[in-house]
């Protein structure tokens, strides 16, 4: 149960991230650590934690946008 969703976990950061590499290593780090962390949880509260993980892979996939500047003035922005 908690493979499967660190494993999408992590394709999903590495799709939201994957033009900003100390973002993506940053995230990386964060999302290992984490459920390092949540390894001796007994499994009512490892299953909330696996669910928020679902959750946050969920978000990353859906609504991150990273944006690169085209010009050096203005408000001009392209994905």
């Amino acid at each position: 149960m908690a493979l499967p969703a660190y494993r999408h976990l992590l394709r999903s950061i590495t799709l939201a991230f994957r033009n900003d590499t100390r973002l993506l290593t940053s995230a990386l780090s964060s999302a290992r650590s984490n459920f390092e962390s949540c390894r001796s949880l007994p499994r009512a509260d490892a299953a909330t934690k696996v669910a928020h993980a679902e959750e946050v892979a969920e978000v990353l996939r859906r609504n991150v946008v990273q944006g690169m500047s085209e010009a050096k003035e203005g408000e001009k922005f392209r994905k």
